[in-house]
């Protein structure tokens, strides 16, 4: 039977196997996002409604037209980025654009620009000096705040996992449940013959076992339910057929 510790191993080895150390987007919750191998922009929607101050020699008219630096005047809960924030503009955006809120003149100095909840600013990449690890999750993490050094973050995932396969084993079953004159090949090589009546019985009870593995003490950290004898070579087919497609066909 699979262990939490085996798991956990399992789980690490894979997300430590590719490590990377590139530019990449700090937020202010401390993941790191948009790795890519050069200092660039990556677009990003406000989470929330925000007023900044930008440098005026970049507006034109009332709308901001170009990639400017802007500061934050202040920070809603919510807000999660760091503090190399750019405004990012597209024709696209027209009259959606970010709009001046307070326009002085002479266009030197800085103006007050709000930002709407869901429109598209850009933050600047920085040199990740730390080196990295993509979890499961998609985020980038040092190795010593990988979530897969916790047991919750394991368990979890294995369960779903667990519970993904333990729903395509009852669908392995069906056809022998509802094709009254299905045949079987009880190994490999050997003639295709009926299920017998006791085959029949032995299935419900398997199927009904896969139903129940959810409610079993120590889920999910338990033993599969044996197969019917006389569908043991033909589910276990389908099972290393699945396993195949995850490990990319080989």
């Amino acid at each position: 039977m699979t262990t939490l510790a085996e798991i956990k191993q399992q789980y690490l080895a894979k997300a430590l196997s590719k490590p990377v150390a590139k530019y990449g987007v700090k937020m202010g919750n401390g993941r790191i996002t948009s790795l890519s191998d050069v200092q660039g922009f990556h677009v990003e929607p406000c989470s929330v409604e925000l007023i900044a101050l930008v440098d005026k020699k970049y507006l034109k008219g009332d709308m901001v037209q170009e990639e400017i630096p802007i500061e934050p005047l202040n920070r809603p809960e919510g807000f999660q980025y760091g503090y190399d924030l750019y405004t990012f503009t597209t024709p696209d955006l027209k009259q959606d654009n970010l709009k001046v809120e307070v326009l002085e003149r002479p266009l030197i100095g800085k103006a007050k620009v709000k930002f709407k909840s869901g429109q598209q600013f850009a933050v600047k990449s920085q040199l990740i000096t730390d080196e990295l690890y993509q979890s499961a999750d998609g985020q980038f993490y040092t190795e010593a705040e990988l979530p897969e050094q916790s047991d919750a973050f394991c368990t979890q995932r294995y369960s779903n996992e667990i519970k993904a396969e333990r729903n395509a084993r009852i669908s392995d079953t069906d056809d022998y449940v509802k094709l009254p004159d299905i045949t079987v090949a009880r190994s490999a090589g050997a003639k295709r013959s009926a299920l017998e009546e006791v085959d029949r019985v032995a299935l419900e009870i398997y199927r009904q076992r896969l139903r129940d593995l959810t409610d079993q003490d120590g889920f999910p950290f338990v033993e599969w339910p044996i197969f019917p004898t006389a569908l043991a070579y033909e589910l276990q087919q389908k099972i290393n057929a699945r396993q195949n497609m995850r490990n990319g066909g080989f």
